[in-house]
C-alpha cells in the first residue's frame, strides 16, 4: 500500500480500531486474545485492564511480527490482501479471489475470518465507500495495519527508508509504480528529490507547517537532531502536551518534513524501542545549516585553543624520560611525585575539558600503546628507538598518528563499536565545515550520528550483534542520543585536546560552538581555502633578551611547534611570548633538530634582524652540549674538546675509525652514506648534523 493510500485510513479510523476491535470481544474472546498476544505467556494482574494490556501488546512490533508470521497460510494471505486494501477493507466476495484464497472454500474461509477475529486482528465494520457504503465489510484494525505495513516497508528499505528523504520517495515510488513503468518512475523519482532536498526548499516546508507541530519540529532538530522518541517527549517542556501520532505523521509525511514510526533499534546493539518523531535527514541537515553558523552577535564569549600543545608535550615528555630515571608502580603507573616534576616541564594549559594530569596521563598511555617507550627489569621506563625517531617525524605525520589513536580510543562511555565507527564518519563530515569558522557544537555530531543510524542496515550492523542480542546477558545501554552526547563528549576531550578544533564557550562557561583550526583543515586535506587563514605564518620579534614575541597571522601551526621545541613558552594570548633557553637548545638537539634548523626558524619569521648575542649564545650551547658535524668526505668535526676525546675513545666508533686529524676532527671509512653514518653516530648518543 502506497503512503496515500495508507493516510486514508484516518477516515477509518473511528469505527475501525483495536480499542473497537477489543471492546467487541466476550469474555471468552478476550482470554483467546491473551493468550495469543501474551510475550511471556504470563497473565495480566488482577488490577490491569486486560484490554489495555493486550492493545499494547498488539503495538509492540516485537510481538506483532512473529505472531503473525506464525499465524498459517490461509489466515496469513487473508492479513497480506487486507494490508493491500485502501482502509485495510475487504468483502468476503474480494477475499475469495484474493492471491492465496482463490481455491478456498466458503466454510473454510468462514473458519479462518473467525480465528482471526478471536485474536482481534480482524473485525467487522462499516465500508465508507461511496458505491458501498454502509456494507458490513471485514477490516484489520488501523494500528495493527500501520504496524504491518511500516513492518513490511522496514523490511524492504530498512533504516535508511524510515530515516532520510530519498528512502521515503524511493518507498513511495516502488509501491505506486508497475514494472512498465519503473525506469520512468526512477527517473521522475529522482527529479522529485533533487526538487525537494534543496536547503531551500526543506526550510520553507518547515515553515510552512502549523505552528505547533513546527515548534515541535524545530526543538526536535535543535535539541535531538531529528529523531524524538515518544519517552524523551513525554518528559520534556513544551507547548505541545498531547503526543498524536496519526496527524502529525499524516502532516509530515505530507510536507516530506519527517514522519512518526516506531523505531526498534535494539537488534543493532542501540537501546531504542520506542515510537519516536523522525524528521528526514536531508531536512534536519538543512535547518541545522541554517543556525549552526553563528554570526558574529553569536560569537562564543570565550575562545580557546591548544594548537599543538599536545604534540609538543609528548615530545617532552620522552625528553624526560631519556634524560631521567623514571619508575613506575606495581600496577603500570607513574609515581605521583614524578609525574609532578615532569609536569614542570610540560606546557601548563589543558584547556577546560581535561586537568593536567589526564593530560600526562593520556600521554603516558600513548606512548606505552605506541611502544615510543620500553619497560626495564629495574621497573624504569625507557626511550624505545622508535620513541627516538618520534621527534623527528613530520610534524603532520604524528599528529595523524595521535588523531588515528584517538579514533579507536577505548574508555567513554557508550558502545565502543558505534563510537569508533561514528568518530570516523565524524572525521568525514568535519571536511564539508569551512575552517576558522564557528559552528554550534552540536552540528557534525548529530549530522554524523543520522548519517550512521541510515547506514546501519548497509554496514550489516544487525549482524555483528546478532549473538549478543539473542543473548539474555546483553542489554544495549546506548540510545540514539546519547550516541551523540557521548561522541560530544570525545570531540571536546580529544579532538580538542589534539588541537583539530577550538572551543568556544557563553557567558555561563558551557561549551557551545567548535571550529575547524587551520592544523585540523591540513590534517584532513582542506587546508586551502580555509576562510580567516592566512598559509604565509605569523610574524616573530627576538629581542637581546632571548624573549620571542609572536603575531600570529592565523596558520601558525607550524611556527608555534618549531618555537615549543628549542625555546619555553611564558604567555598565550592575542600575542604569544616563548623564551630561549639553554635547556631548550639542548632538548631540540637531542631529538633531532639540527642547530641549523633553529637558526632558519628565527631567521625566516623574524620580523627584525636576529640580535647577534642570540644568535652566539644558541651556536655556543650546542657546542657545549657536543654539537658535531659530519662533512661529504666523511670527516667529523667538533668545536668541543671532552666531547671530541669521548667520541674517540668510544668503542662503537673505533671499527670507523680512518685517521685522527686532530684539531681538524676524525676522518672516518666510506663504508655507507653520510646519512645512514649520521643516523648510526645519533644512535650512539651523538648529537651530529651533516654539515651544509
Amino acid at each position: 500500500m502506497s503512503p496515500s493510500n495508507k493516510s486514508a485510513n484516518s477516515n477509518n479510523e473511528q469505527g475501525a480500531n483495536l480499542n473497537t476491535a477489543l471492546a467487541d470481544l466476550d469474555r471468552t474472546d478476550l482470554d483467546e486474545v491473551v493468550r495469543f498476544w501474551n510475550p511471556k505467556e504470563k497473565p495480566p494482574g488482577r488490577t490491569e485492564d486486560r484490554r489495555a494490556v493486550a492493545e499494547s501488546w498488539m503495538q509492540d512490533p516485537s510481538i506483532v511480527e512473529p505472531r503473525i508470521r506464525d499465524i498459517g497460510a490461509r489466515m496469513g494471505a487473508i492479513v497480506s490482501f487486507l494490508q493491500t486494501r485502501e482502509g485495510y477493507r475487504a468483502d468476503r466476495m474480494e477475499l475469495l479471489s484474493a492471491p492465496g484464497l482463490e481455491h478456498c472454500s466458503q466454510k473454510n474461509l468462514e473458519a479462518a475470518l473467525n480465528h482471526l477475529r478471536r485474536r482481534a486482528i480482524v473485525m467487522w465494520t462499516v465500508d465508507p465507500r461511496f458505491e458501498s457504503h454502509g456494507m458490513r465489510v471485514l477490516a484489520l484494525p488501523v494500528e495493527l495495519g500501520d504496524l504491518l505495513h511500516d513492518l513490511d516497508r522496514n523490511r524492504a528499505h530498512g533504516l535508511f527508508d524510515a530515516l532520510t528523504l530519498r528512502g521515503y520517495l524511493e518507498a513511495a515510488s516502488s509501491s505506486t509504480s508497475n514494472a512498465k513503468g519503473a525506469k520512468a518512475s526512477t527517473r521522475r523519482q529522482r527529479e522529485m528529490y533533487r526538487m525537494y532536498v534543496s536547503d531551500s526548499a526543506s526550510v520553507a516546508r518547515v515553515e510552512k507547517l502549523e505552528p505547533e507541530l513546527r515548534s515541535l519540529v524545530e526543538k526536535t532538530i535543535m535539541e535531538f537532531g531529528g529523531i524524538l522518541p515518544r519517552a524523551l517527549f513525554e518528559q520534556m517542556e513544551s507547548e505541545v502536551t498531547t503526543w498524536e501520532t496519526r496527524p502529525w505523521r499524516e502532516q509530515l509525511e505530507k510536507a516530506l518534513v519527517g514522519t512518526v514510526k516506531r523505531l526498534d533499534l535494539t537488534k543493532y546493539g542501540i537501546n531504542h524501542k520506542d515510537e519516536s518523531l523522525v524528521i528526514f535527514n536531508e531536512v534536519a541537515l538543512s535547518w541545522l545549516k541554517r543556525v549552526a553558523v553563528p554570526g558574529d552577535p553569536d560569537r562564543p564569549n570565550e575562545e580557546l585553543s591548544l594548537s599543538v600543545d599536545l604534540v609538543t608535550n609528548l615530545s617532552r615528555f620522552l625528553a624526560y624520560i631519556d634524560e631521567n630515571d623514571v619508575r613506575f608502580t606495581v600496577k603500570g603507573e607513574i609515581f605521583k611525585t614524578t609525574e609532578r616534576r615532569i609536569l614542570q616541564h610540560l606546557i601548563p594549559n589543558p584547556g577546560r575539558e581535561l586537568e593536567r594530569e589526564e593530560v600526562l596521563q593520556w600521554i603516558y598511555r600513548f606512548a606505552r600503546k605506541k611502544e615510543l617507550i620500553d619497560r626495564t627489569g629495574e621497573r624504569t621506563v625507557s626511550v624505545s628507538s622508535a620513541g627516538n625517531e618520534w621527534a623527528s617525524k613530520p610534524l603532520a605525520e604524528q599528529l595523524q598518528t595521535v588523531v588515528e589513536h584517538m579514533i579507536g580510543e577505548s574508555g567513554f562511555d557508550g558502545e565502543l563499536y558505534h563510537q569508533t565507527r561514528m568518530r570516523r564518519i565524524f572525521m568525514r563530515l568535519l571536511k564539508r565545515v569551512d575552517a576558522g569558522v564557528w559552528y554550534d557544537l552540536m552540528y557534525v555530531p548529530f549530522l554524523t550520528r543520522n548519517t550512521y543510524l541510515a547506514s546501519l542496515d548497509e554496514l550489516e550492523v544487525s549482524e555483528d550483534f546478532a549473538d549478543l542480542c539473542e543473548s539474555s546477558r546483553y542489554t544495549p545501554m546506548e540510545d540514539v542520543q546519547r550516541m551523540a552526547w557521548n561522541l560530544v563528549r570525545w570531540v571536546r576531550q580529544r579532538l580538542f585536546l589534539a588541537g583539530v578544533i577550538d572551543l568556544g564557550y557563553d557567558v555561563s562557561g558551557r561549551p557551545v560552538a567548535m571550529r575547524l583550526t587551520p592544523g585540523g583543515a591540513r590534517l584532513l586535506g582542506i587546508s586551502e581555502g580555509a576562510a580567516g587563514v592566512s598559509a604565509g605564518g605569523g610574524r616573530i620579534i627576538v629581542t637581546p633578551d632571548f624573549e620571542v614575541v609572536l603575531f600570529p597571522s592565523g596558520d601558525d601551526v607550524e611556527l608555534i611547534y618549531d618555537l615549543d621545541r628549542f625555546s619555553s613558552r611564558e604567555k598565550n594570548g592575542h600575542s604569544m611570548h616563548f623564551r630561549i633557553s639553554e635547556e631548550g637548545v639542548v632538548r631540540a638537539l637531542r631529538q633531532g633538530m639540527h642547530l641549523s634548523r633553529i637558526e632558519e626558524v628565527l631567521e625566516q619569521h623574524s620580523h627584525t634582524p636576529v640580535p647577534q648575542n642570540v644568535r652566539y649564545s644558541i651556536q655556543d650551547w650546542g657546542i657545549r652540549a657536543g654539537w658535531m658535524q659530519i662533512h661529504e668526505d666523511m670527516r667529523v668535526t667538533c668545536e668541543h674538546e671532552e666531547t671530541l676525546k669521548r667520541f674517540r675513545s668510544d668503542p662503537g666508533v673505533r671499527n670507523l675509525l680512518q685517521a685522527d686529524l686532530g684539531q681538524d676532527g676524525l676522518q672516518l671509512e666510506p663504508t655507507m652514506s653520510v646519512r645512514r653514518m649520521q643516523h648510526l653516530l645519533r644512535d650512539l648518543g651523538y648529537l651530529v648534523e651533516r654539515a651544509s
